[in-house]
């Protein structure tokens, strides 16, 4: 495992591809993980709902995945040959983990109620597991990967990665993505996210998905009133 953790931001004018969807995966699969070990196995609609937050989750994590696999390691890749092998390798990881989770949280769907506090423990400790491997996983990109990206990419080239990574993305994607990045932030990276969208997308649209992430009567600059909502 790479242990760096020696940034020095300072020394590089390119925009960062996993610092904010990072900080929010680490904090939706920390809430994530709570929430499960949380859960009384003895009340059916706890357990129903815990087990679909999971599935909500196991669906975004998919998505960031493929993401990640479409818009930066096949242009890695182009650039500098077997760059992103090794990101690309965890990632298969993550897709057999993701079965597997599957495959736990229906046995707890599944299971009758006296053995249902089993099948929970034994989701919530590979759920755990996941969680390890992703935050492993997470640290050599923003560490490994970036760094190469940086080497040998332009910064307008990584703004353009960025904006074709966002422009993909539907607004029932995106809705789930932005709730937990603006989570994960800081004050002044929220208003600094929150106030470029604003800047760059339609009223309408902006309007729209922020009723979304927040609620309908929430308003641009009603900061205390989001991190409320969010945090």
């Amino acid at each position: 495992m790479n242990a760096t953790t020696d940034f020095k931001p300072a020394e590089s004018a390119v925009r960062d591809l996993y610092y904010a969807v990072h900080k929010g995966l680490r904090l939706a699969n920390a809430r994530m993980l709570i929430a499960l070990g949380q859960s009384d196995p003895a009340d059916d609609g706890e357990v129903e709902a815990v087990l679909g937050k999971l599935a909500h989750h196991l669906d975004t994590c998919l998505a960031h995945l493929k993401h990640e696999n479409a818009k930066i390691h096949v242009l890695v890749d182009r650039r500098v040959p077997g760059g992103s092998d090794h990101a690309d390798g965890d990632h298969e990881h993550h897709l057999a983990s993701f079965i597997e989770l599957r495959q736990l949280a229906a046995a707890v769907a599944a299971a009758p109620v006296e053995r249902r506090a089993e099948a929970l423990r034994r989701l919530y400790q590979r759920f755990a597991l996941f969680v390890a491997e992703d935050f492993q996983h997470m640290h050599e990109e923003e560490t490994r990967l970036m760094p190469l990206i940086a080497q040998h990419f332009s910064a307008e080239e990584i703004d353009g990665i960025e904006h074709s990574i966002v422009s993909s993305i539907a607004p029932e994607v995106m809705v789930p993505f932005m709730r937990f990045m603006l989570g994960a932030a800081t004050r002044s990276e929220r208003i600094a996210t929150v106030t470029g969208l604003k800047a760059a997308m339609p009223a309408e649209v902006f309007g729209q998905m922020f009723a979304a992430i927040v609620h309908p009567q929430w308003r641009h600059a009603d900061w205390d009133e989001m991190e409320r909502v969010l945090c």
